[in-house]
């Protein structure tokens, strides 16, 4: 096991163990006794693992690699910005890499890259107390050694609590997965401060062959600069005082929660954000995108194909995925031919993941009755996010009901980087 895993295992047995003490708070039963001893037992064998494990990686860590026989170098670690504690690139990284002005290396996330996996190996235990254990220390205050080590780890202000990097870092994996547009191929950068500037193409450059000592064609103007600035969401949600002290899944539904709110407005704020009221430019509104208004039903795949055809015609590259409302959804499944047979899709789009969210709104147009399809190669599509969480916690606010309040903060913004490669198919009618 490496020490990652153990230590999930040993918030496992906490969890468990927890458990059988609140179930039986007087003294436990017999068969109660022995689960509790062997956990007991296997708790302390896999701290002493740990310590071990620990002591071996941080030799790791810090021993030069000697090469042995004629096999490649050892690959140096690589340090990478974009977090607010010291992270470094896992071994099995795959992704894009971006190289700052100051010569830092920020790394590309696909959906298929964690957060997590960038943070390295540490002592702390603020996986064991969980994101709920973390609610209920910083609105009562830390009553246990494992409370008193997690919060000694966080940056606590009058504006609230950082909650803890590991816990954070699962936090925005889980939102991340629950992201449709992230599914159809947008990429993350991390964000250790406000903004980050990048280039974008606005066009594709033309050049021109040329005879000896003749003058060079000169193209349009191509590349701008922009910048990602890191914008603010933010969710109020209250719990009551006996959930929170008492729920055994109370960390599981927290967690779920924040992500399933987080990813419904990330996706909006993707894909039609309209950059007012501090919110980021999606996709729809980017100066560039082509867009083809069907402004009636969508009855069979010849709108569908046009826009393929649209995006082939600037050299767009794949298409990697086609994000629409449940009742565009709907209505394809029900495509049918003249006979009134299921209409299959054409080889063009068949390969084509269809995406659903209810994040594309249903009520678009004069009449508010139509939708969108958002088509195109996402990958050039990148969404900064802040790798920090803060939670501020509102004890007097609900405290007539019996209720804590709280409220978490995300904060990140939206680029495309070729607006060309995208397309929007408007005026879907139902």
């Amino acid at each position: 096991m490496t020490l990652r895993e153990m230590q999930a295992r040993k918030a496992e047995i906490a969890t468990e163990m927890r458990t059988l003490n609140t179930a039986n708070p007087e003294a436990l039963p017999a068969e109660a006794q022995t689960r509790w001893n062997e956990l007991s037992t296997e708790l302390g064998a896999l701290e002493s693992r740990m310590s071990r494990q620990a002591q071996i990686d941080e030799l790791d860590r810090t021993t030069p690699a000697s090469r042995v026989g004629g096999g490649a170098p050892t690959q140096p670690e690589v340090r990478v910005a974009g977090f607010d504690t010291p992270a470094r690139t896992p071994e099995n990284f795959d992704g894009l890499f971006l190289r700052t002005q100051e010569g830092q290396t920020v790394p590309v996330l696909e959906a298929r890259h964690h957060l997590s996996s960038f943070l390295p190996a540490s002592e702390s235990r603020a996986q064991e107390l969980g994101l709920g254990g973390f609610l209920r220390a910083l609105y009562r205050g830390p009553e246990s050694e494992l409370e008193r080590r997690v919060m000694s780890e966080s940056s606590i202000g009058s504006g609230g609590a950082l909650v803890p990097v590991p816990v954070a870092a699962g936090i925005l994996d889980e939102l991340r997965a629950a992201t449709v547009s992230f599914r159809a191929g947008c990429r993350t950068v991390p964000m250790s401060s406000q903004t980050l500037t990048f280039g974008s193409l606005t066009k594709t450059p033309v050049g021109a062959w040329r005879a000896e000592n003749a003058p060079i064609a000169e193209d349009e103007s191509a590349f701008s600069q922009v910048k990602m600035t890191a914008k603010s969401w933010a969710l109020r949600c209250k719990i009551s005082r006996e959930l929170l002290e008492d729920g055994q899944n109370v960390d599981s539904i927290i967690r779920t929660a924040f992500a399933a709110s987080g990813a419904l407005a990330l996706d909006q704020a993707i894909l039609f954000g309209d950059g007012t009221a501090n919110s980021p430019l999606g996709i729809t509104n980017t100066p560039g995108i082509q867009t083809t208004a069907l402004n009636n039903k969508l009855t069979n795949w010849d709108p569908v194909l046009d826009g393929v055809l649209d995006l082939e015609n600037v050299n767009a590259g794949a298409v990697s995925a086609m994000i629409m409302a449940p009742r565009t959804n709907r209505a394809i499944r029900g495509f049918k031919d003249a006979n009134g047979n299921p209409l299959s899709a054409p080889a063009d789009v068949s390969s084509i993941p269809r995406l659903s969210t209810t994040s594309v709104p249903v009520n678009q147009g004069a009449d508010k009755n139509a939708s969108s399809i958002v088509m195109g190669d996402f990958s050039q599509v990148y969404v900064g996010m802040r790798t920090s969480l803060q939670i501020s916690v509102l004890n007097e606010l609900y405290a007539e009901n019996g209720q804590i309040g709280f409220v978490a903060w995300m904060r990140a913004d939206v680029l495309v980087v070729r607006p060309q490669t995208l397309l929007t198919l408007t005026g879907i009618t139902a």
